[in-house]
């Protein structure tokens, strides 16, 4: 298939994740360092991303107890970012870690991102 096709099936989900889910803010922590002088944590600087979102829990049969908890949520967001395990994502206005990022990218154009968050 073409990268046209592709394209199109990326907006198309931007679209609808626009329509039925809500903006998912994705925190971004750079250039952060330990002072060797004092061993005090230097704080980078922070940038914030916002690209479309669904949040949902987990089916029961996929809860393992190890890998993914009961308590972890998957988030879908669209292409507009390429989220990190390094990012926190915030929900119902809290931080979460990401612990793992799939990408369903069936070309060179990634449609969506899979995302396992963990409070």
């Amino acid at each position: 298939m073409s990268a046209t096709f592709y394209t199109s099936m990326a907006a198309t989900a931007s679209r609808l994740l626009k329509k039925f889910g809500m903006t998912i803010t994705i925190k971004r922590t750079t250039g952060g360092s330990i002072s060797p002088v004092t061993g005090a944590v230097v704080a980078g600087s922070t940038a914030t991303y916002t690209p479309q979102g669904l949040v949902q829990r987990y089916r029961d049969e996929q809860i393992d107890g190890t890998r993914i908890l009961s308590s972890d949520r998957l988030v879908i967001v669209d292409n507009t970012v390429e989220p990190l395990t390094t990012d926190k994502i915030t929900l119902s206005s809290q931080d979460w870690s990401i612990i793992d990022v799939k990408e369903s990218k069936p070309s060179t154009i990634g449609i969506v991102y899979f995302i396992q968050a963990r409070r």
